[in-house]
């Protein structure tokens, strides 16, 4: 697995009409990993008018929020203590000044976990007269699980559940696995459930799209212990009737377009019909570890189904050393791609795998008259197959030629106990330096679709 730095597990949490986010930003300083722990927050989550971070003195990560009924206000976190050995974290509690990040008590230990292995992920509810510490320990893959203990103080001492875990799929027969990383909520009609993150194991071992949520159901008895459901792909839970209207979320416009690191947002951009792109290349590839490629991308969400995408052919691009295309990327160590090469008039898939020593390059000559380039991933649990399809101008007629399958890739060719899942995106380079690149590709109803 590759270490990665970056924005760390955040956490959000609503107190008294606003929304705040707590969270790590793990940096490298070349020998070791620096911790940068922050709280943002905003009254709309839904506007993105996030506030500056407000940054606080925490040496670890997977921080969170709980605010007591006395207007204090606590963060708990995964203090790290060593990587070469277990325990690697225990649980400790600070009070803090939520609008400053002043910390106002001693940085404390209050739960090392019940079985002291990766002690992580943190959470504090309050439940009747107990304070409950809720826990990931475990590791991130087969062994992960959730743990509990409880207080009727919120510095402890905490009682670890003799029944512990409340949830894992270690030993078992489950499809969903490696769950852990969770936590616990209450509705508007008082039931109580589990957010927890896992993955759908595949038949050829690999983890199909990384780590994903899953929603449990609870039976949780005031004064006693939660009994978490294990998670299923679809479950049923009886209805309670409600007198609140409701309402269908409304997400804003291209919520689920991501990028690669920081971004030029001068690169990018959607015509008025809020489905074409106009994309400026930039000189820098996929395999860059540091710098951001031109690539906008979304989710892989199904395990079967594809990505697609057109590009006009003639968009006088020719010249610029440019090349345009679909992707489908992990990271900068493993990614497959399917490009359309404007100079040479090629369509050129590669797959590229360093940590595998898996390079390979395969390459075809378009037709004469060529109009539009059409791009597909098609996915399936064990395979990923790139296709092209040619629209051609021949005697005053647009032709479509059949879809031709260029070449394929196992999925467990890219596979590496992955965290997050792939992104199928869209994306163009150039060869120039960056002052001397003219013009901006095209991209037409590019999009991800589920199959059956």
């Amino acid at each position: 697995m590759v270490a990665t730095t970056g924005i760390v597990a955040p956490s959000i949490h609503y107190h008294e009409g606003v929304f705040y986010i707590v969270s790590t930003n793990q940096t490298f300083n070349g020998q070791d990993y620096d911790r940068h722990n922050f709280i943002i927050k905003c009254d709309d989550i839904w506007s993105n008018n996030w506030g500056d971070p407000v940054y606080f003195d925490y040496l670890g990560i997977d921080t969170s929020l709980f605010f007591h009924d006395d207007g204090r206000v606590f963060v708990q976190g995964a203090w790290h203590i060593r990587d070469d050995r277990q325990p690697t974290n225990t649980i400790k509690q600070v009070q803090i000044d939520i609008n400053t990040g002043e910390l106002l008590s001693e940085t404390t230990e209050i739960w090392s976990g019940w079985a002291k292995y990766d002690t992580e992920g943190p959470h504090i509810y309050k439940f009747g007269e107990f304070f409950y510490l809720l826990a990931a320990e475990g590791g991130t893959f087969e062994h992960h699980m959730l743990t509990i203990a409880r207080s009727k103080d919120i510095w402890g001492p905490y009682e670890s559940w003799d029944q512990n875990p409340i949830m894992t799929a270690d030993g078992k027969d489950e499809y969903i696995q490696n769950i852990g990383h969770g936590s616990l909520f209450q509705d508007g009609d008082g039931r109580w459930w589990a957010a927890v993150l896992g993955v759908r194991k595949q038949p050829n071992n690999t983890l199909g799209l990384g780590r994903e949520s899953f929603l449990s159901p609870i039976d949780w008895p005031e004064g006693g212990w939660p009994t978490v459901y294990q998670p299923r792909m679809s479950f049923k839970r009886e209805a309670v009737p409600s007198l609140v209207p409701q309402k269908p979320l409304q997400a804003p416009p291209h919520i689920e377009d991501l990028y690669i690191r920081d971004h030029d947002e001068r690169k990018y951009r959607y015509l008025d019909d809020e489905e074409t792109l106009h994309l400026i290349p930039s000189r820098h590839g996929l395999g860059s570890a540091v710098e951001s490629p031109t690539f906008l991308g979304r989710r892989q969400r199904f395990l079967t189904g594809m990505g697609s995408t057109r590009i006009t052919a003639d968009q006088g691009l020719t010249g610029n050393s440019i090349r345009a295309g679909i992707s489908l990327y992990k990271d900068p160590i493993r990614f497959a791609s399917l490009v359309y090469d404007f100079d040479s008039s090629t369509v050129v898939f590669e797959v590229h795998n360093s940590a595998a020593g898996l390079f390979d390059t395969v390459s075809r000559k378009v037709a004469s008259g060529l109009i539009e380039v059409q791009l597909r991933i098609a996915a399936t649990p064990s395979r990923y197959s790139f296709l092209v399809k040619e629209i051609l101008r021949e005697t005053e007629i647009n032709v479509d030629k059949d879809w031709i399958e260029i070449s394929s890739v196992e999925t467990q060719a890219l596979d590496a106990r992955d965290f997050t899942g792939p992104l199928i995106g869209v994306f163009t380079q150039s060869l120039l330096k960056e002052e001397s690149i003219k013009g901006a590709v095209t991209f037409q109803e590019f999009k991800l679709q589920a199959g059956e």
